[in-house]
């Protein structure tokens, strides 16, 4: 079967990635195919008992990324804002509960650092040294040298809500891009981050990037009305066994034995995937694909009666410093953000465990899974919770780790796509791991060449 173009994934990267092209001046002839029986990837909304369980993100945040898409696929009156009653965030730090101050130098007020570690911060803007140009730098190491060592801890429980990942391992230039650019371009982070402020204020963003959003039917329901957009481009139950590369033309040798044929590839799965499927086309690159680590998470919904709610139930949720015989990366006060997400009279928290810091644990069953959660949210929350709902979701090899080399890694991969003519490569394995991210037109890594001529096309 001929077309221009075949995508290889329809989770949300390779949906808009479709969308994008079908809308485009030369609306060329696209074939999605999906191996699952449902798009959306990691995204999934359940509904279970009146509860909504979000499997993936749990909202997303303003941005002219989320703007653009929502305006092309006409569906902004299905966007739904957060509870204004969210925006707090906490941090737990040895079984208590701690606001975290939405500006840096709001920390000076806090409690979450001693006056030295507070001194410290104060003087990052006097800090001169500078990330590594090779090698990178790790998230604990950049965070130390710049905001000091009792800065890291707090750093690390923030991207537990990320990445689930181990600041010593991280990249800071790739997994924390922002804080390491306002470095380069300003000596400083904090200057850095008064500026960006300041600009932000005179900018006039459709959907503001301070706040958090939803869908009607949940996250899902973008990822729904994408595959809509997409209409009868989409083929689920397609599962690609390999691809090649053949005369100026690629090939997906589909599993039933049929082959799908176009000059251009965008392989819009999990990056360990693309790699199994071009291991013949394109060993070398496929051995660096193959290379891109993942953490397993897993969460344990507690849907709990009013009645039985503590007081410290406000906000967003809480994200807790490591502790290392307990695997609770931190909790999501769903229906705090979202109040259709629990039947009325009750509220839905989601608790996430496991992540690079504790793999093993997306291996345990159910009930150590829910006694755990509740175990924690009872240690920080107080009171005796007494959940009436409970349920379980594993999500195996699911957040990519940009881990130290990845910068170095991306660009090995970026020169080998010179070899391989109309092979693009998107997803949340390369630069980004927001959903945001994958929606952006033209998204991922391709060609120096045809990424000129797209741009100017642009």
């Amino acid at each position: 079967m001929e077309s221009d173009v075949i995508i290889i994934g329809a989770g949300p990267a390779g949906l808009a990635a479709a969308m994008w092209l079908q809308k485009s001046q030369e609306s060329p002839r696209v074939k999605v195919l999906e191996s699952s029986w449902r798009t959306g990837g990691w995204v999934r909304s359940e509904r279970r008992d009146g509860y909504l369980c979000e499997h993936g993100p749990q909202a997303v945040r303003g941005s002219a990324e989320i703007a653009d898409c929502i305006s092309m696929l006409g569906i902004d009156d299905e966007l739904v804002q957060a509870s204004p009653t969210s925006a707090t965030r906490w941090l737990g730090r040895r079984g208590s509960l701690r606001p975290v101050p939405v500006k840096p130098l709001a920390m000076i007020c806090s409690g979450l650092l001693s006056v030295r570690g507070k001194l410290r911060l104060l003087g990052e803007k006097r800090v001169s040294t500078r990330s590594p140009a090779a090698g990178g730098e790790s998230v604990a190491a950049f965070c130390e040298r710049r905001f000091g060592r009792e800065s890291v801890p707090l750093i690390q429980a923030m991207l537990g809500g990320i990445y689930a990942g181990d600041a010593r391992r991280l990249e800071a230039a790739s997994a924390l891009p922002t804080l390491t650019k306002l470095e380069a371009d300003h000596g400083s982070v904090l200057r850095g981050l008064r500026a960006k402020r300041k600009a932000n204020r005179a900018r006039d963003e459709r959907l503001l990037g301070d706040q958090v959003y939803s869908f009607r039917d949940g996250i899902e329901g973008l990822t729904n009305r994408l595959a809509a957009a997409v209409g009868s481009s989409l083929e689920v139950h397609a599962a690609v066994a390999s691809v090649r590369h053949e005369g100026g033309v690629w090939i997906a040798e589909m599993q039933d034995g049929s082959q799908h044929r176009a000059t251009r590839l965008v392989m819009a799965c999990p990056a360990r995937v693309s790699a199994a499927l071009l291991a013949a086309a394109a060993p070398s690159l496929s051995a660096e694909l193959a290379a891109i680590p993942y953490a397993s998470l897993a969460s344990v919904y507690l849907g709990i009666p009013m009645a039985s709610l503590p007081a410290k139930l406000s906000g967003f949720g809480f994200l807790l410093e490591s502790e290392a015989d307990n695997p609770v990366l931190g909790a999501i006060y769903a229906s705090q953000l979202f109040a259709d997400h629990a039947p009325a009279g009750h509220q839905l928290l989601r608790v996430m465990m496991g992540g690079a810091l504790h793999p093993e644990v997306v291996d345990y069953d159910d009930q150590t899974l829910i006694e755990e959660a509740i175990a924690t949210t009872r240690r920080y929350l107080g009171g005796d919770l007494a959940p009436t709902f409970t349920h379980v979701v594993r999500a195996r090899e699911a957040i990519p780790q940009f881990e130290l080399g990845h910068q170095e890694r991306m660009q090995r991969i970026i020169d080998m796509l010179d070899q391989y003519p109309g092979l693009r490569l998107c997803g949340n394995s390369y630069q980004s791991v927001a959903l945001a991210a994958q929606l952006v037109r033209g998204s991922g890594l391709q060609a120096r060449k045809e990424l000129a001529v797209e741009e100017v096309a642009r």
